[in-house]
């Protein structure tokens, strides 16, 4: 029994002992980290302004760390491809990644890609937020909301609309609209996101886009394409002269994007709180805060206890909103 008891005791020290420099090495690999290269996946094509935000912050990290963050996009599946390799890369620190809402709304709800699930993401915060906006070419007849809503419900099924992927965050907006105003348009989708859609939009493939403000910039700025209302509340100081939904009398019709960050689950914590941290510090300085208004993004900042009840609210709704397009036969 004594010899029992001598062995129990020298099995729980050695636990003891191995729990602690388990502990140790983790905090010691935290307080080195990053010490290489972080890959951050980006889930859209270059030039958007997903591609640009993280690619932004990105650059304000390697300013304060000695290692660089590089880009690497991933676009394709409603948004899921970038965040699914994230979900199969090693729990290290070193490959992260960004999701918007269609990767946590459709792809998770239509189950584009097998064994996706955000169960397999820690999601360590939130950075940005952007509204849905309706947008023509420069040139285009529809100089008002109201001359687009016009067109569409004198021609049905004419008024070539460009969205992301049917069940995506436009696509919920665009029934919302053909409900509430009785229009009916014809819907094209572009899975590739902003790029895709600003590129039918200038060649007049689509006669007009849903998308955020920020995407466009560039050619908003140079007056190649034209916002006519952003679903919000709040007026974009960036584009005066695009007004809101609220401003048309329907606030109920706010609806925007997100962009999220997340490392695959199994991170240590200590390296998820660094990683916090370095983004926190990114996007709450005047660098970041300044370059913003000149893009027309809306910096919004959670951290990892609000992040994940956030997502988990967006999806909740807008599950509720894909229930319904499912009763009506528009999704499958």
């Amino acid at each position: 029994m004594k010899r029992t008891m001598m062995k129990l005791s020298a099995i729980a020290a050695c636990l003891v002992v191995g729990t602690m420099f388990t502990f140790l090495g983790t905090a010691s690999a935290a307080d080195d980290y990053p010490s290489k290269d972080v890959k951050v996946i980006i889930n859209s094509s270059p030039g958007g302004g997903t591609d640009t935000i993280n690619r932004k912050l990105a650059s304000l990290i390697e300013k304060e760390v000695d290692a660089t963050f590089f880009a690497v996009n991933k676009p394709g599946s409603g948004a899921a491809l970038g965040p699914y390799e994230v979900m199969r890369a090693r729990p290290d620190g070193y490959t992260i990644g960004n999701l918007v809402q269609d990767s946590v709304v459709s792809a998770v709800y239509t189950k584009l890609i097998p064994n996706y699930s955000l169960d397999k993401l820690n999601i360590f915060c939130v950075v940005t937020s952007e509204p849905e906006a309706l947008m023509v070419k420069g040139d285009s007849p529809y100089k008002t909301f109201e001359d687009f809503i016009a067109a569409a419900k004198a021609n049905p099924g004419e008024v070539r609309l460009g969205i992301t992927s049917i069940g995506g965050r436009p696509s919920i907006l665009a029934l919302q609209l053909e409900e509430l105003y009785g229009v009916k348009f014809n819907t094209v989708q572009y899975v590739e996101g902003a790029p895709a859609q600003r590129e039918a939009l200038l060649s007049g493939e689509a006669d007009a886009v849903l998308t955020s403000l920020g995407d466009f910039n560039a050619v908003l700025q140079n007056k190649q394409v034209r916002g006519l209302v952003e679903f919000s509340v709040t007026q974009n100081e960036t584009y005066p002269d695009v007004p809101t939904i609220a401003s048309k009398g329907h606030p109920e019709l706010q609806i925007g994007s997100f962009i999220a960050m997340a490392a695959p689950a199994g991170t240590p914590q200590p390296i998820i709180d660094k990683l916090e941290q370095l983004y926190y510090n990114a996007q709450h300085s005047k660098a970041f805060r300044d370059w913003t208004v000149t893009v027309g993004v809306s910096p919004t900042w959670y951290g990892q206890k609000e992040a994940g009840p956030f997502l988990k609210e967006t999806q909740e709704k807008a599950f509720k909103a894909l229930d319904m397009m499912k009763a009506k036969g528009i999704l499958k």
